[in-house]
């Protein structure tokens, strides 16, 4: 609530993400029962339109291009990061293939092939007849 007394008292406009940012905290919190109405009673006091999304003429609300840059920023922030923890997903990936080394896998493909061809050889065999 501070935040918004700060905003307000600075002649800043009051937005959701605004406040969200300035007061550190998660975006669903300022929409949160109690915080919401004072943000909006700041913003009516402000003479911005609540954010409802509703229009009191062609013209945008001023806060309204301050909310949009610091979405993009926010949005870019994000996509950042989804690059690097994927890229660190794929170096792990590529470490944990690096662990099987040529050797093992030669070594493995020699005991699946032992394995098969006992197998192939004990198919060919005949049964022992059976005593009765």
């Amino acid at each position: 609530m501070s935040v918004v007394d700060q905003l307000v008292a600075e002649n800043e406009p009051v937005t959701f993400t605004g406040v969200a940012r300035a007061a550190n905290v998660s975006h669903w919190l300022v929409y949160a029962e109690g915080v919401r109405e004072h943000i909006e009673a700041a913003r009516h006091r402000q003479g911005r339109a609540a954010a409802s999304g509703a229009r009191a003429g062609a013209k945008e609300p001023v806060g309204w291009k301050l909310e949009k840059h610091l979405l993009q920023k926010d949005n870019r922030r994000l996509r950042e990061e989804v690059g690097r923890l994927k890229a660190a997903v794929r170096r792990s990936l590529g470490q944990q293939l690096d662990q099987f080394g040529a050797a093992d896998l030669g070594t493995r493909v020699d005991e699946l092939t032992a394995d098969n061809s006992a197998c192939r050889l004990s198919a060919t065999m005949p049964w022992p007849a059976s005593r009765s």
